[in-house]
């Protein structure tokens, strides 16, 4: 900045083959990162990814934009149990124009580097490393104060280890102390996410919180040398700001009680915005100091809330029920206006229902909650459930669906349909269910696994086969494809059509670049060699989010008609 001169730092980046500093599409996706970089301290190294995606084989996607000829556009993008990127670490020195490779923390042929950075010295680098089945992740550093020859070579230090017979999770968690004494992170290890005190060596670790509840992010150190994280401590619907100290005494609350808050704080910890709702009120933005204390309302939305009064909007009632299996689920529950115990209405269950998501929480719904509300205006009972598999309640309940993504989800989907059944308020004939992504994969074995409870079902995007989507999420989940068959084909939809007796409407964008509208075509291919009747619709050009000028409103105009007619 200071000269205005450019270094070029690569020059062997080529298309669907080398990618430097930015993520490939897979990491971008599913570790969450779009930078793949990082700067030291004092701005004179720099820390970078290297892919080489050459080995990954390449999926097409068709454009018509209204134009003579089809545009044809081609990515790199790995199928479960496929070929993934090559991945490495490299440190560009600024003062001498050199670059060096990292070396790996153990020994691995197709390693993931999904988190990487500099802890607070300028001389030391620290990376994770996961093997390919996300089950062992290692946290190393590296001293890379002077550029050594490739003979020397730098030595990767471990300084954290963890492995699990499932899956471990991959967070934005771990923050370095400015003294250099340690750092924190959460694990799983105890059977609820919670916030661990390490030292640098790697040999001390001590828990900072602790309780059947779980963390859900953690923001960093403040100038109290406490740590400042998010929880649903008071109950899995709920969200809540605290902050503990380093030796594990002192957990204060500083949110405002109750519904579901989040924080942004300022870059000293010493104020943060607060963003509070419930269900049934939307957002209350307000400035906090760093003890809680308000300091002032930025944002009360007095005229939405007036808005929303006007216009009939129903409370979201929330409950928790036990299936014939034992498991206590939680849901909330929108009753058409003027509701009667006595009459019987039609239920529509909405829901997403993948691995560590919540849908029933105690937060104001946005767009959603709109047209849940118009549904409810228009005669229906809405009714959502997170089943197991599902996040906030502990190892345990999450893990269960490992190796088997769709079996217990279904399960308890169905046991919700039974329930609701049973109720006197709910016509048990007419029950549909609805999902977009994982949703719409849920929403399809619902229509067919579940076929004697739910009349009807949308989906919307679905993942019908597994095989089908990338390498990252799915393993984490399911393993390998060549070494989990069963897995992979108990619970793909396409797999039980032959069940289906109600009505099913499939949705997919065509130029969807993350759930392929091969999982349609398959799906469709299924029905109709079962000589099941179906609707389907597909959206030209769009995505996997389905929107653009009008999109959006036609998809749900569509959805809409389609439960009148079939619900």
């Amino acid at each position: 900045l200071s000269t205005g001169k450019e270094s070029r730092v690569t020059s062997d980046g080529k298309w669907n083959a080398v990618i430097n500093g930015a993520p490939d599409w897979v990491y971008e996706e599913e570790f969450e990162f779009t930078k793949a970089y990082a700067w030291s301290p004092k701005g004179n190294k720099l820390l970078y990814l290297r892919s080489d995606e050459s080995a990954v084989r390449e999926f097409d996607l068709t454009y018509f934009r209204d134009q003579l000829y089809p545009e044809e556009y081609r990515f790199k993008y790995p199928k479960a149990g496929e070929d993934n990127s090559q991945v490495r670490l490299y440190v560009y020195y600024l003062s001498s124009g050199l670059t060096t490779s990292v070396p790996l923390g153990f020994d691995d042929a197709d390693p993931y580097l999904p988190r990487f950075g500099w802890t607070t010295s300028n001389d030391k680098l620290w990376f994770m490393q996961m093997d390919r089945l996300q089950q062992t992740k290692g946290i190393y550093t590296v001293d890379v104060s002077e550029l050594r020859p490739v003979q020397a070579g730098y030595r990767a230090v471990e300084i954290y280890k963890e492995t699990a017979p499932t899956y471990v999770e991959v967070t934005n968690d771990l923050h370095f102390l400015e003294d250099g004494s340690g750092f924190i992170l959460t694990s799983e290890r105890d059977g609820w996410n919670h916030i661990y005190w390490c030292s640098m060596d790697g040999r001390t670790q001590r828990a900072l919180t602790q309780g059947e509840w779980d963390v859900v992010a953690v923001d960093g150190i403040d100038h109290e040398r406490r740590v400042i994280f998010t929880a649903s401590k008071r109950s899995a619907t709920r969200q809540e700001v605290y902050a503990v100290g380093l030796n594990g005494k002192g957990l204060v609350e500083l949110s405002p009680p109750g519904g579901f808050n989040d924080a942004e704080w300022s870059s000293g910890f010493r104020y943060f915005i607060n963003t509070h709702s419930t269900a049934n009120s939307p957002y209350d933005i307000t400035l906090h100091d760093s003890k809680g204390k308000l300091v002032k309302q930025l944002k009360d939305n007095a005229r939405l809330k007036e808005t929303l009064a006007s216009v009939g909007i129903a409370p979201v009632e929330f409950f928790t029920f036990n299936t014939d299996e034992g498991i206590a689920l939680n849901g909330w529950m929108i009753k058409p206006p003027g509701f009667q115990e006595g009459q019987r209405y039609p239920v529509l269950v909405v829901q997403y229902s993948g691995p560590n998501s919540n849908e029933v929480l105690d937060q104001w719904g946005g767009r959603n909650m709109l047209w849940n509300q118009m549904l409810a205006q228009k005669g229906y009972v809405v009714v959502c459930v997170d089943p197991r598999g599902t996040g906030r309640r502990g190892h345990d309940f999450r893990h269960i669906t490992y190796g088997q993504l769709g079996k217990y989800e279904t399960k308890d989907l169905i046991a919700t349909a039974q329930w609701l059944g049973q109720q006197p308020y709910i016509d048990a004939q007419r029950i549909g269910v609805w999902g977009w992504s994982y949703g719409g994969y849920m929403s399809s074995l619902c229509i067919t696994k579940g076929a004697d409870v739910y009349k009807t079902a949308i989906a919307v995007a679905p993942v019908t086969n597994w095989r089908y989507y990338d390498t990252i999420y799915t393993e984490r989940y399911m393993g390998l494809p060549q070494t989990n068959p069963k897995g992979y084909d108990d619970n793909s939809p396409i797999n039980h059509v032959e069940k289906l007796q109600g009505n099913y409407l499939l949705i997919h964008g065509v130029a969807d670049d993350n759930v392929h509208y091969q999982n349609a075509a398959e799906m469709v291919n299924a029905l109709v060699r079962a000589n099941k009747p179906f609707e389907q619709f597909m959206y030209p050009d769009r995505n996997h989010g389905i929107y653009g000028g009008t999109t959006r409103w036609h998809l749900f105009d569509l959805m809409t008609d389609f439960l009148e007619r079939k619900l």
